[in-house]
């Protein structure tokens, strides 16, 4: 009769388990996400610190023999260096900084500050980073009579999966923007010139 009763037992609980697995996949990958996060802004707030996105290297003035702007643009190779760069960077500081796994208790996933950091754990594994992003954008802002704001925006996205025994690996993305250049030019400013691609 115990036999049977823990056979019984056993059998509910695996199937909680698998009722809970996807709830503790979710609570992994915010995890995940709240990470990457913080790796990705360190990266760039430490080429902040360096004066690698100096506005003169990073845009290119043109002016007419009146002194006026007449051509606004990115430098592009300049720009595409940084990218492949710092893409570089959150990979290595990801592969370095990151756990493999996470141990989730029960207790997460049913939710409440009773059962929080309770009952067995589910490990998840992280698997590694994929498709990292990184992209600026420029935009040109009226900031007044003859002045104008030019913004330069650095946008990451990094993609990493997720699994969990039991589960199919999930994919997560993480993108952030980050503002690394906001500068005021006086005088008439042109549209601003080349595209700016986003680097894998």
């Amino acid at each position: 009769m115990i036999v049977v009763d823990l056979l019984i037992l056993a059998g509910v609980l695996s199937i909680i388990l698998m009722q809970l697995r996807p709830i503790v996949l979710k609570l992994a990958q915010a995890q995940v996400n709240s990470e990457v996060l913080k790796i990705v802004n360190n990266v760039i707030e430490t080429e902040i610190s360096k004066g690698t996105f100096d506005y003169s290297t990073l845009v290119k003035l043109e002016k007419d023999s009146s002194g006026n702007i007449a051509a606004l643009e990115m430098n592009m190779p300049i720009v595409n260096l940084l990218q492949s760069r710092i893409s570089k960077s959150v990979l290595e500081s990801i592969q370095n900084q990151m756990v493999s796994e996470m141990h989730i208790p029960i207790g997460n996933a049913v939710g409440g500050v009773l059962f929080s950091g309770r009952g067995p754990a589910i490990d998840v594994r992280i698997l590694s980073a994929q498709n990292i992003k990184t992209q600026f954008i420029s935009e040109t802002i009226p900031a007044g009579i003859n002045q104008t704001r030019h913004k330069i925006t650095l946008e990451v996205s990094v993609d990493i999966s997720v699994f969990a025994p039991g589960t199919k690996a999930v994919t997560t993305t993480t993108t952030t923007d980050v503002e690394v250049s906001d500068t005021v030019i006086v005088g008439k400013v042109p549209n601003v010139y080349a595209n700016i691609g986003d680097n894998p």
